[in-house]
């Protein structure tokens, strides 16, 4: 289902959402520096299994 309005307002019963970023903070930024790698270790771990599972 689209939406004929392309914005980033939401409205549920009477409360109305609106999503919007922020600017950076250095919470933030190590936050996302985490999440980084965080992401990064698992992918690895996942490439490292497949290529066990392909080797063996």
């Amino acid at each position: 289902m689209e939406r004929d309005v392309q914005d980033a307002t939401e409205r549920v019963g009477q409360f109305e959402m609106i999503v919007a970023a922020a600017p950076p903070t250095p919470e933030s930024e190590a936050r996302w520096q985490q999440r980084a790698e965080a992401l990064a270790n698992w992918l690895l771990s996942e490439w490292q299994r497949e290529s066990q599972r392909e080797a063996a």
